[in-house]
């Protein structure tokens, strides 16, 4: 493919662009004229051009080309695929643009780096729209995002689940710049380098507490949720981690000091959930110990050879899953039930 931008006195022909590359006139090459108010157009070899319309073209050889639009316009393109690079292109490639291809059942983001198949049936539909700027925000290891750029602490600590009337030293930590304590009414600038980060740590604790963390909140969990674990008496929270293996978000809810009962390995371990992005709807799968746990004589428990990373921590997953009549129910099952599975389970390897 060529591209190429030529000037003329007269009105060319296909044929006069083919030879401004020194190609030859044969049919199986492909002129396509880029229009100056968007789309692209097939010449015809002996065709004469108005270059009014557009003083670019791409040149080309090949059997057949393929059509497709960007918002409603039609274009032509002599290759199966196109790049998210050039859809930018051929809408003006402002800095926020996103390109989705529309599809039958949902709409997809065509990256930059990426290319969009142009064989599939129909004629493909791009549509093109202006990003918002968004700015992030991290309290506690909440990760928000805003459309504007100033914030004040206040609203989002309410964001990210903290209460702002109750008493907090607040600290804002921005790259480069020594820790600021500031106050809820405090507006942070979320223009500068990097993201910013609000750290909390309540007043007026009990000695032996002073050096106690704030439990992370990452996300949100239902409120029956909330309120069983904030039962139970341990520190509980939520992170989100990248997983080694594969790169992508796994959020976990993670219960502190939860106990064992007599006949394993460990009387208290770290318990980790996988909250899967759609739960209630997607089910809690299996359950996580650390530190590892085998029985008291040291045989180790049958099916928790799987494995993961929370945290730089490696901890030890028992694949126990629901099935038959304990299958999954949305409208009934939760955190709840799901610790009342690790008991079961947890009393079956004691024969119990």
């Amino acid at each position: 493919m060529r591209v190429c931008a030529p000037t003329y006195v007269h009105e060319p022909r296909g044929e006069d662009i083919l030879s401004l590359f020194g190609l030859p006139v044969t049919p199986e090459q492909i002129v396509l004229q880029m229009l100056h108010d968007g789309g692209i157009e097939s010449i015809r070899l002996d065709e004469r051009i108005n270059l009014a319309l557009g003083n670019k073209f791409v040149v080309s050889s090949g059997d057949r080309t393929y059509r497709f639009t960007i918002d409603g316009k039609q274009y032509e393109w002599p290759y199966r695929f196109i790049s998210g690079e050039l859809l930018r292109v051929l809408v003006g490639n402002h800095p926020q643009l996103e390109i989705e291809l529309i599809g039958q059942e949902e709409r997809v983001v065509v990256a930059f780096n990426e290319r969009a198949d142009l064989t599939l049936p129909g004629v493909e539909q791009f549509v093109s729209r202006i990003k918002p700027q968004t700015w992030m925000l991290s309290i506690q290891g909440v990760l928000l995002e805003y459309t504007q750029p100033e914030v004040k602490v206040a609203e989002a600590m309410v964001r990210a689940g903290y209460d702002p009337n109750k008493s907090w030293h607040i600290y804002l930590i921005v790259h480069g710049q020594p820790k600021q304590e500031i106050a809820s009414d405090f507006v942070v600038d979320l223009r500068q380098p990097g993201i910013e980060k609000i750290r909390l740590m309540q007043r007026n604790v009990d000695n032996g507490d002073g050096n106690q963390a704030v439990p992370t909140r990452a996300f949100q969990l239902l409120p029956q949720d909330h309120q069983y674990l904030d039962g139970l008496g341990l520190t509980w929270e939520t992170v989100i981690e990248r997983d080694v293996d594969s790169g992508a978000l796994r959020r976990w809810l993670l219960v502190h000091d939860y106990p064992l009962p007599e006949g394993f390995s460990q009387t208290k371990v770290l318990l980790a959930f996988d909250i899967l992005l759609d739960y209630p709807a997607a089910q809690i799968d299996m359950f996580y110990f650390l530190p590892f746990v085998s029985l008291v004589n040291g045989q180790e428990v049958p099916s928790t050879q799987v494995r993961a990373t929370i945290k730089g921590a490696t901890f030890q997953g028992w694949s126990r899953h629901r099935n038959g009549a304990s299958a999954w129910d949305p409208n009934s099952d939760s955190v709840r039930t799901h610790m009342a599975l690790v008991e079961t389970c947890l009393a079956k390897e004691l024969g119990e």
